[in-house]
């Protein structure tokens, strides 16, 4: 599908406002419970380890699964095998090898390794963050219509990493996240260096958010024609930006990490959904992933699949602690996770699966290549009617 096809549609929305609102728009509509379980501490875990477990893992092979086993992008994993290939299979074996590697070569204990790991995924997770935020309002960008250059698109990407990255890995290190102790971030700069002016922040910080937000408002309802979804997608990082100053890390956590996993879940979904390609005769591996990608709930389901599968060992290899706080759930673990050997081997799968993610994702969604945008952007942007 040609460029103009796609950006010719007829509505603002990428599938439907429903279809939207819940997937794309989680950062909104996540405060109803949020604020209505404040006061009950039990539910908010819950919350999060059913988020945690269903989507944390299932967005962090989104991507992947749309570069191996959708066929729309067989010939561009082979045009591209550095991007694709080699970069990945460099961060797994750089991980592996640092979470393995002899104390004689690397004299740090395990958890000093899973420090310096934890501050490569703070810090570039935090612009991960940021940049999917601008890469949601360049598809309703694009959805709408209009133009691909100008002040108001590179101020998009601004607000994105200013509020969605700076400022909320700021908030972070103030209250203490679990994500800023798992780095050596308080080694650098103390938590009590933050803390001392976190009173100042939370006065001077959603200000500045609001005004920022304010000037992109004012240049989007002067474009022509004006993107609903990104007005209110905007209002939603608005929101999180300020209430990352205010709400607890783990009530912050649900806001901002599960809208974050919605979005990739949908996405790598709707994306292998759209895949109309036709399927080798030949290819085993794409006639079977093709009967998931039939339909936008089995894609789902698969990937959620592996979520489940897999995240209490990548969670409970970095933090054994916590399995005396999971009851019985999970205590199959404790025995299994006493080993060393396995223990870092679900550490070094846990970072390095997050190091890939970090690569495909701007392997697929790299637009600025127009071999990516040849296939990424028919795959997001089909006219097909799809059902919610």
């Amino acid at each position: 599908m040609p460029m103009s096809t796609a950006t010719q549609p007829q509505n603002v929305w990428l599938r439907s406002a429903t279809w939207d609102g819940f997937w794309m728009f989680s950062g909104i509509w996540l405060l109803a419970p949020l604020l209505a379980f404040s006061r009950t501490p039990h539910l908010i875990q819950g919350m999060l380890i059913v988020g945690t477990l269903v989507l944390w893992l299932s967005h962090r092979f989104a991507t992947t699964y749309n570069a191996f086993c959708t066929p729309a992008y067989r010939g561009l994993v082979r045009e591209n095998r550095t991007r694709f290939l080699v970069w990945p299979l460099g961060a797994i074996l750089l991980t592996f090898g640092f979470m393995f590697a002899p104390g004689a070569l690397l004299p740090l204990d395990p958890w000093g390794r899973v420090q310096i790991l934890g501050t490569i995924f703070f810090l570039y997770n935090a612009y991960h963050f940021g940049i999917q935020h601008y890469g949601v309002l360049s598809i309703y960008r694009i959805q709408a219509g209009q133009g691909h250059s100008g002040w108001l698109k590179r101020y998009e990407r601004f607000f994105c990493i200013v509020v969605g990255t700076v400022l909320v890995a700021i908030a972070q290190a103030s209250h203490g996240a679990e994500v800023v102790y798992d780095s050596i971030v308080y080694h650098v700069l103390p938590r009590e260096f933050f803390m001392s002016a976190f009173r100042f922040l939370q006065f001077i910080v959603p200000p500045i958010i609001v005004a920022l937000a304010a000037i992109f408002y004012v240049g989007e309802l002067k474009a022509r024609p004006v993107s609903f979804p990104k007005l209110l997608y905007v209002a939603g990082l608005t929101l999180q930006g300020i209430l990352a100053y205010f709400l607890e890390p783990i009530s912050f956590l649900i806001l901002w990490g599960v809208q974050h996993w919605l979005v990739s879940v949908a996405l790598g979904a709707h994306m292998a959904q759209n895949d109309t390609s036709e399927v080798p005769m030949t290819s085993r591996w794409y006639s079977f992933w093709g009967r998931f990608n039939k339909g936008f709930w089995p894609t789902v389901f698969v990937l959620c699949l592996a979520s489940v599968a897999l995240t209490p060992f990548f969670q409970f290899a970095v933090h054994p602690e916590k399995l005396a706080g999971e009851g019985r759930i999970f205590s199959f673990l404790s025995v299994l996770l006493a080993n060393t050997f396995l223990a870092n081997l679900f550490i070094a799968m846990n970072f390095s699966s997050v190091y890939v993610h970090f690569i495909m994702d701007r392997a697929v969604f790299r637009f600025s290549d127009p071999a990516v945008r040849k296939v990424s952007v028919p795959l997001l942007f089909q006219t097909r009617l799809v059902r919610a």
